[in-house]
């Protein structure tokens, strides 16, 4: 669900720490940026009739839940001499941190599935004996194969 200038990256790589961060700030934008738009129109009296004005403010409504939901930042901290992989997800009014030690996963794989198109759609996770715990909120049509070797090489050196 993100551009590619949304992608989750790697942005530090030492032997004891590896940090990802996931920041849809164009696409989430986008949609905040319509969303808003949307509401301000109904709250100003741009809309046309009942029937335009619960449209217009529902889809002012949705796009904001969509955007609070699906396009937070988040910061992925793999620490090595703790053990432990750190996820701090921000959205708009809240933070939230979980934690998973490196002995709860194996290692990190693509999950994917197809699209109502055929398109084949991946997200990164850890596999846990739990199933799969996702590291991305939604998928994306770009290939995680880098990301997911890059990983996978860091917790193996």
């Amino acid at each position: 669900m993100s551009l590619d200038g949304d992608q989750m990256k790697q942005t530090e790589k030492s032997h004891d720490l590896l940090v990802l961060e996931d920041r849809p700030w164009l696409i989430g934008g986008f949609i905040w940026l319509m969303s808003i738009g949307a509401l301000y129109a109904v709250l100003t009296g741009g809309t046309d009739g009942l029937a335009e004005t619960l449209l217009v403010t529902f889809l002012g409504l949705g796009g904001s839940a969509v955007a609070w939901w699906y396009f937070p930042s988040q910061t992925f901290e793999f620490r090595r001499t703790a053990g432990l992989m750190t996820r701090t997800i921000r959205r708009l009014g809240s933070t939230r941190v979980e934690t998973l030690a490196f002995s709860d996963f194996s290692r990190a794989a693509n999950q994917g599935h197809f699209n109502d198109s055929g398109t084949r759609m991946d997200r990164v996770v850890l596999l846990t004996d739990n199933g799969p715990y996702p590291l991305e909120f939604g998928f994306v049509g770009a290939s995680r194969d880098p990301l997911v070797a890059s990983i996978n090489a860091w917790l193996e050196a």
